[in-house]
């Protein structure tokens, strides 16, 4: 793979293009995390409105029909869904790991299991997340361990 960085005070805008025989896996990820690092979502805290960068976002809860963005100090409430997120973020570093929760990989320290195959995740914070034993293998895809 040849990396070419064309950096001019010429150019108004950042320009990505791939130029590509086939997309296989290992490209595929790196388009989603390209895309990830371009997307932001609004997320709302102390009745002001931030724009965060998804790449900020350790993970997404849903509790009491409301959805949280928690970065790494820091909960904003979302206007969104989870599943609708869930959708937008299908082909990145997010992946579900139980009804209400979706995690950042990209986020994840180390994951040990549990009993009734369950698997506990480590945050880089420390925070520690349920792993869901009916999400356990799309973590795994995704970890790819």
């Amino acid at each position: 793979m040849k990396l070419i960085i064309d950096q001019s005070l010429e150019h108004q805008d950042v320009e990505i293009t791939i130029k590509c025989g086939i997309i296989d896996e290992n490209l595929e990820r790196l388009i989603a995390q390209i895309r990830l690092y371009s997307f932001s979502i609004t997320g709302k805290k102390d009745g002001r409105s931030h724009l965060i960068r998804l790449e900020d976002v350790y993970y997404i809860e849903s509790t009491d029909n409301k959805t949280f963005l928690y970065s790494e100090k820091d909960v904003y409430e979302c206007h969104y869904k989870l599943y609708e997120l869930e959708e937008h973020l299908a082909n990145s570093h997010f992946v579900r790991i139980s009804k209400s929760c979706i995690l950042n990989i990209a986020m994840l320290a180390n994951v040990r299991a549990l009993l009734n195959g369950k698997f506990e995740a480590q945050l880089v914070n420390k925070e520690k997340l349920i792993i869901n034993r009916h999400y356990v293998q799309a973590i795994k895809d995704k970890i790819q361990f």
